[in-house]
């Protein structure tokens, strides 16, 4: 089973994205997160098949940026 997890950032553009882009991919894998800058929250979207938000949000923190688990619920979309 998939696990989605979604953050709030600080991550503001393409620039900030590019900084953080090689350690995301190297602990990810380029194809299981993705970024809305668009968003107010500067959501960023996680797939993993495991839990794994400290790691995430310890790795944004050592490239110098904020990122917080935005808790949500799959009820919200009366699924």
């Amino acid at each position: 089973m998939m696990n989605v997890i979604i953050f709030k950032t600080s991550v503001q553009d393409k620039d900030d994205l590019d900084c953080v882009r090689p350690a995301l991919n190297a602990f990810l894998g380029e194809k299981n997160w993705t970024f809305d800058l668009e968003d107010v929250d500067k959501i960023l979207r996680v797939v993993s098949p495991v839990i794994c938000t400290i790691a995430v949000e310890q790795l944004l923190l050592e490239h110098g940026f904020l990122c917080i688990e935005m808790p949500y619920s799959l009820d919200e979309f009366n699924t």
